[in-house]
């Protein structure tokens, strides 16, 4: 018969099939050779329960399992850490061969910029008190020095303007405390420098000044101007006052305004004239001996005095049509006069008319004009272009008749000394 009964040594269940009393099996968890007991028969309504495994087996299984992996994950995650360091040190010992071979052929900056790299990765693999990281900071507090000297003594032996250069040399001396022992040195270099640049530019002036171009003395001043700022606030006050003194008098003699265009407009507008015509008379009049104001300049305000001024005034209008259709045609009138000290000195009157027949017309414009008996706005605004364009080039040409500014009969410069 079948049934089944618990082993008395580990409590595992023990089945058995068409088995009598007394014979022996052997029990599938502990391996134990077992007498089979009497098993009564017992009807289908009640049934013993079994005894389940010991639970403390299970728990054993569990920790064993747990510890098995712990063991395996630490002895896996120290390898990688091992490996990870040997690789970090390989290459700290690539980076500091570089840096000496960088050093050794004068390359302080890439030795630098090595032996930086180097010490970033040196607390992964060295501790932090170790004798080693001392001596490598030690070379490179020497290596920092080192390189800056060289950086200002190239800068020193240029003999353009590298203002760029010099700053780059000032916010690097503030951000490294490796050089704050020759911060007073670098910045006295700088201004030093600066002293020479300026110096340079005002004798410019003062040669262009004599030579009768205003322009060019205005321009040197200003880029003086710029190079003053980084100075301190005395030596800025002292050159400004150098700059301004020669700077007033060419605006008192030369200087000269120039007014937004002003008058009638259907199509254009004022800040259009200002942009299509102001380079062209800035360019003649500096041309001319005239010093025009200078956007940004330190001595905007000075303008003011300037003894000339230039007027310009447009007039649009309609004027007939185009061929046998309603579009209307442009005519644009332009009065432009010089005057000085309110007196007006000279004048001119170009003017243009929309050219007919309109050259270059597209031929869907021309298609467009034979089929349609009204005004075509985009068409009328195409003829009004080709007024503007015409009284531009006018203009351009007309500014060649002013006269030239006249030039002192004794032309002194102030010189602070």
């Amino acid at each position: 018969m079948d049934g089944e009964f618990t082993c008395p040594e580990c409590g595992q269940i023990v089945k058995v099939r068409r088995s009598e009393s007394g014979r022996q099996v052997r029990c599938t968890f502990c391996k134990r050779l077992l007498e089979v007991p009497f098993l009564p028969r017992v009807s289908d309504g009640w049934r013993r329960t079994p005894a389940g495994r010991p639970q403390w087996v299970v728990w054993v299984w569990i920790a064993v399992g747990f510890t098995t992996v712990a063991l395996i994950s630490t002895a896996a995650m120290r390898l990688i850490l091992s490996q990870e360091r040997a690789a970090r040190a390989s290459k700290i010992d690539r980076l500091l061969a570089s840096s000496e071979a960088y050093e050794q052929a004068g390359r302080f900056d890439m030795a630098l910029l090595d032996l930086d790299t180097a010490l970033e990765y040196l607390p992964s693999v060295v501790p932090a008190h170790d004798d080693d990281q001392g001596a490598l900071r030690g070379r490179r507090r020497a290596l920092a020095l080192r390189d800056l000297h060289a950086t200002i003594e190239k800068l020193e032996g240029r003999d353009a303007k590298v203002l760029g250069d010099w700053l780059n040399v000032q916010a690097r001396v503030g951000a490294d405390h490796d050089l704050a022992s020759a911060a007073a040195e670098a910045k006295a270099e700088f201004q030093a420098a600066l002293h020479g640049w300026i110096t340079s530019g005002t004798a410019d002036a003062e040669s262009a000044t004599l030579s009768h171009r205003p322009v060019d003395a205005v321009a040197e001043c200003a880029a003086a101007a710029g190079l003053a700022v980084h100075l301190p606030a005395d030596d800025r006050l002292a050159v400004m006052r150098r700059l301004t003194a020669i700077v007033v008098p060419q605006i008192e003699r030369h200087g000269i305004l120039i007014d937004r265009p002003a008058g009638e407009f259907v199509f254009g507008t004022d800040a259009g004239y200002n942009a299509s015509m102001l380079p062209a008379i800035t360019g003649t009049l500096g041309e001319k001996g005239y010093l025009p104001v200078v956007a940004n300049s330190p001595w905007r305000d000075d303008w003011s005095r300037a003894p000339y001024r230039l007027s310009l005034s447009i007039h649009e209008r309609r004027e007939g049509t185009y061929m046998a259709t309603e579009n209307r045609l442009t005519r644009i009138e332009a009065v432009v006069a010089l005057s000085h000290l309110g007196r007006e000195i000279w004048k001119s009157t170009p003017s243009a008319r929309t050219a007919v027949p309109l050259p270059g017309l597209p031929s869907f414009i021309s298609t467009r004009l034979a089929l349609s008996a009204e005004r075509l706005p985009d068409v009328e605004k195409l003829l009004f272009e080709d007024a503007q364009s015409k009284i531009v080039d006018r203009f351009k040409g007309v500014l060649g008749g002013i006269p030239d500014c006249p030039r002192p009969l004794l032309p002194a410069v102030a010189r602070d000394h």
